[in-house]
């Protein structure tokens, strides 16, 4: 079974990308297009995230609960996929305030396949444009419920908290090996974004979808990450046991690989997917030429040169990724045994 235990569960240290050494030259290499989503999504959408409560729609508001209604209006605005999960301030970063919400109606859309194996500056261009795209659903979604008279927070992928933990407990899909949801329609290809509100909502809850079982057997992922992050077994992470993948291992290829996806691009659960299934076996064919991490990245590199110049010369130990914040981060937590987060807004 894929279900996971969440009454232990604690609020969780964030770790900002602004702590990452290679940010700077990450976000130099961005497509203007890329810059420009970003630029939207960090200094326009995020003044938006909290909508105004309509106070001459208190006395009548009741009318608007009605789950199905708000997500119909969700996919409506432009979300492929959209659940509803209960608002649990256990599983939230601990930098944030916590509000007097009951509901975290939480939704996705796809990235183009073909552009996200690309592992190049079109494959973040990409990124970029979909958590835009999500920022602006967001945005629209709370100032609605705003309107109808209830409290409404929109929450990006800098959000309060974990995504993929709320997209499981909104039955979108299982969180995987590698550290994201996977959902039955849309694979590994997607991402998402949720608005809290103090709306209450019928709460649609966690489904089992067999992927956790496929993961536990599965070694793919861990094969192809060229950082070796990912983890063979589940560990306890902030009193959920689930899989955790080593993000100061992951880092450094994130960087230089524009956002990698190695590990979401050779996912087999990807094939589930209906309308993704002849790709992959596209994605199939170069997992079986290349065989390993090593082989994956010539193959990349030998098809578009990775142009990771200019990151050798960046100091980087991942023993003390982030400097004096995270020292002190570290030491001024309550959840001391657990790992930062590493919050991949970019």
């Amino acid at each position: 079974m894929g279900k996971v235990e969440i009454d232990k569960s604690r609020r969780i240290v964030r770790r900002m990308n602004g702590n990452n050494p290679f940010s700077p030259l990450f976000m130099e290499r961005m497509t203007p297009k890329a810059k420009w989503y970003f630029f939207m999504r960090t200094k326009v959408m995020s003044a938006m995230r909290d909508a105004e409560v309509n106070p001459r729609a208190l006395e009548t508001r009741d009318q608007w609960v009605d789950s199905d209604a708000i997500k119909d209006l969700t996919k409506d605005l432009g979300a492929d996929i959209v659940g509803i999960a209960k608002y649990t301030p256990s599983i939230m970063y601990q930098d944030v305030k916590i509000k007097d919400h009951k509901s975290v109606i939480i939704f996705g859309m796809p990235m183009k396949y073909d552009l996200m194996v690309d592992i190049g500056a079109e494959s973040q261009e990409e990124v970029h444009r979909v958590y835009f795209e999500l920022d602006e659903i967001g945005v629209r979604l709370s100032q609605r419920i705003g309107a109808m008279g209830f409290e409404a927070r929109t929450h990006p992928n800098a959000g309060d908290f974990p995504l993929p933990a709320y997209g499981y407990l909104a039955g979108l899909g299982e969180v995987a090996k590698h550290g994201c949801l996977v959902s039955p329609e849309l694979g590994s290809s997607f991402r998402l974004s949720a608005v809290s509100t103090d709306m209450p909502l019928q709460v649609d809850g966690p489904e089992d979808y067999g992927m956790d079982e496929l993961c536990t057997k599965c070694g793919i992922c861990e094969r192809f990450c060229p950082g070796q992050a990912i983890l063979p077994e589940k560990r306890e992470v902030a009193g959920v046991t689930r899989w955790h993948v080593d993000s100061d291992k992951c880092q450094p290829y994130f960087s230089r690989l524009y956002g990698c996806k190695i590990c979401l691009s050779v996912c087999p659960l990807t094939a589930r997917a209906p309308d993704l299934r002849s790709n992959y076996k596209e994605m199939s064919k170069s997992i079986k030429q290349a065989k390993n991490a090593d082989g994956m990245m010539k193959m990349i590199d030998d098809k578009d040169s990775l142009n990771t110049e200019g990151f050798d010369n960046i100091p980087y130990d991942p023993n003390d990724f982030g400097g004096k914040y995270i020292k002190e981060a570290r030491d001024t937590r309550d959840d001391k045994d657990s790992p930062i987060i590493f919050d991949e807004q970019e």
